[in-house]
């Protein structure tokens, strides 16, 4: 749960630094496609890490998917 970052008024980004650009595309896919969650890739800066991003028209879906699974100390990882 602690690996993202939800940016106020924007989207979220998932921490995914340690997976190949192949897994991060794959995550991604599967995120679109089994929960209609629109995504994009981002360089980190570091040669050949990549995070996963959701911008905020995914928010209000991600919360409903996530939160019945969060711990409520990570609420704030949703911006809440």
């Amino acid at each position: 749960m602690d690996d993202g970052t939800c940016y106020k008024n924007k989207g979220v980004r998932f921490s995914t630094n340690c997976f190949t650009l192949d897994e991060v595309k794959f995550l991604g896919e599967v995120l679109s496609e089994k929960y209609g969650l629109t995504y994009s890739i981002h360089k980190t800066g570091v040669v050949n890490q990549y995070s996963l991003y959701l911008p905020k028209t995914n928010l209000s879906n991600l919360k409903t998917l996530l939160l019945p699974h969060m711990h409520p100390s990570m609420y704030y990882k949703l911006g809440m």
